[in-house]
Formats: structure tokens, sequence, C-alpha cells
């Protein structure tokens, strides 16, 4: 399960995420609604494995990012699409949507589910396997959000659209 964060489990990355006086204390945030339902999910879920898609790892770093997730989905966590706070690492000129691409494409997930805040970051070929998550959610759209990514992950390998590159 490819995993956004900003919008997904936690507020909106704010402009001053690396605060001066703190630089090595990971940021403070603002978890969302969906938090705890991912965890339970991921507990129940333990051959899921979860890549971090986020440019939070290129503000905070990867490690730094993990310790502001619950256990349940940290110890899910295999890696990440963008590279950790090493300004030398950066990709100044790849987008979201072509680093997911090109980490679906290296993994080669046998179940893919993409969860994102936002709808531009998802590559089109893989937008049958997305869940994009909004900022109005109730009990009801979490439900539905779980639900979803439940029957992503449930589906048969042969079962995800065939007009994707996803199995070339």
């Amino acid at each position: 399960m490819y995993l956004g964060i900003e919008g997904v489990l936690f507020a909106h990355r704010p402009a001053n995420i690396r605060p001066r006086c703190c630089q090595h204390q990971p940021p403070r945030v603002t978890p969302l609604p969906l938090l705890p339902a991912i965890s339970r999910l991921l507990a129940g879920l333990p051959n899921v494995s979860v890549v971090i898609n986020s440019r939070w790892v290129c503000d905070v770093g990867y490690q730094s990012l993990l310790r502001l997730l619950p256990d349940e989905i940290a110890c899910m966590t295999i890696g990440a699409t963008m590279p950790g706070n090493r300004s030398h690492r950066r990709s100044t000129t790849a987008s979201r949507i072509e680093i997911l691409r090109a980490d679906i494409r290296r993994r080669c997930p046998a179940r893919l589910a993409i969860v994102d805040a936002s709808p531009y970051a998802v590559p089109y070929e893989y937008l049958a396997q997305a869940v994009h998550v909004t900022k109005a959610m109730g009990a009801r759209e979490i439900a539905e959000i779980v639900d979803r990514i439940v029957q992503l992950l449930d589906a048969d390998v042969a079962e995800i659209d065939e007009d994707s590159d996803f199995l070339a």
C-alpha cells in the first residue's frame, strides 16, 4: 500500500515543518480521523507492506517520519518513494507522479492500493487502484475509505485493470 501522509494521516504539511530550535525532533503534527482507522486496518493485515509516498520524507527524514506514525503503521513500512532529507539525494525535476510511477514499477507489488489526499499525485494508469481522501471525513467516509482499501488489497492480481502497465 502506497500511503500519503499529508491530508491522509496528518493535517497538511506546515510551511515551517522544521523548527529552527528543535531540528532533531519530529515536527508537531495534527492527526486526522483516518489515522486510527488505517492503524487498525493494518494491524489486521499482517501481509501488507506500506511504502510512504510523501514529501515529508524529504523534509524531516524517513526515520523521523516513522517515529510520528503509530506502531501498527511504522512496523509495516518498508520504505518510501522519495529519498530522505539529504539534499544531495533529492530530485528536483521529478514530480510526485513520476516518483510514484517509478517506485511501483521497481517494486512490482502483487496488490496495489494508493491512498492519497491529492488526486493529482496518482499516475493515470493507477487511478483504479487509488483511494482519494477528501477533507470532509465523517464516520461514513472513513468506513468507505477503509472498505475500498480492503477491496484493493484483497483483489486478485488478474483483476487489476488490464489497461495499466502495472503487470508488465
